[in-house]
């Protein structure tokens, strides 16, 4: 899967999940149990809860500046 693993999480990333399609948000950290909750970025009723982090990719998202 493209993208790195993500080691620090904060919320309002972009993430990809092993496992899953799409993309998603991060909500909610706990950085004591390296753990996660998600919502699907198109879909915020969908919910993953306690995602390793070990287990998201972040997506690099290119922003170009018009001159």
């Amino acid at each position: 899967m493209p993208g790195m693993t993500v080691q620090r999480v904060h919320r309002g990333q972009r993430v990809r999940v092993d496992g899953h399609q799409g993309a998603f948000i991060v909500v909610r950290v706990d950085k004591v149990h390296s753990l996660a909750n998600l919502e699907l970025w198109d879909d915020p009723d969908q919910v993953l809860w306690d995602i390793p982090f070990r287990a998201m990719h972040l997506i690099h998202e290119n922003v170009s500046v018009a001159a």
